[in-house]
C-alpha cells in the first residue's frame, strides 16, 4: 500500500492511539517501519491529526537507555516525547487503570496492551495505530491501522 496510502488513511481520523512501536520505529531507524512512524509523527505535528498515547508509552521509551544507565538520553526520550506537538500523553488515572482491568479481563491480552487498548477508550480516540496483530477484533469499534498493512514489499 505505502506511505501515501497510509497518509491518507490515518488522516480521515481525529484522534490516533499511538502505540509504543510508532516511537521505537521512528527513534531507532527501522528500515521497514521507520518512514510509516515518520509519516504519523509528521501528520500529527502538522496538525492532520491528533495523537495520543499512554504514559506506558514514557515508560517502555526510557527502558532501553536506563538500562545503559543514559541519564541524557532518557531525559532527550522524555522531552520528545512530553513536548511533541498535538500528542497527548494520557496519565494511566483511576478511570484508565478501571477500564484496562475490563480490557484485560474481557481479551486476556497482557495489562501494557490492555492499558493502552483502555486510553484509547478513554482519552476518546478513534484510530489505533500499532503493528500488534493482537489488537484486531479485540478494540470494540475502534479502527486499528496496521504498519505492517503499509509496507511495500
Amino acid at each position: 500500500m505505502g506511505v501515501a496510502r497510509f497518509l491518507e488513511d490515518i488522516v480521515q481520523h481525529r484522534l490516533a492511539l499511538l502505540d509504543t512501536m510508532v516511537f521505537i520505529y521512528l527513534l531507532e531507524e527501522h528500515p521497514v517501519y521507520a518512514s510509516l512512524a515518520a509519516t504519523v509523527l509528521e501528520a500529527i505535528e502538522t496538525e492532520q491529526l491528533t495523537g495520543v498515547t499512554s504514559t506506558l508509552t514514557l515508560t517502555e521509551l526510557l527502558m532501553a537507555p536506563a538500562q545503559v544507565d543514559d541519564a541524557q538520553a532518557m531525559q532527550d526520550y522524555e522531552l520528545y516525547l512530553t513536548h511533541f506537538p498535538n500528542l497527548i500523553v494520557y496519565p494511566l488515572d483511576v478511570e484508565a487503570a478501571r477500564e484496562a482491568a475490563r480490557v484485560r479481563a474481557m481479551t486476556g491480552l497482557p495489562t501494557p496492551d490492555a492499558i493502552q487498548l483502555a486510553t484509547a477508550t478513554v482519552a476518546g480516540a478513534d484510530v489505533i495505530i500499532t503493528n500488534d496483530k493482537r489488537w484486531q477484533g479485540k478494540v470494540g469499534d475502534l479502527h486499528i491501522l496496521l504498519l505492517d498493512d503499509y509496507v511495500e514489499r
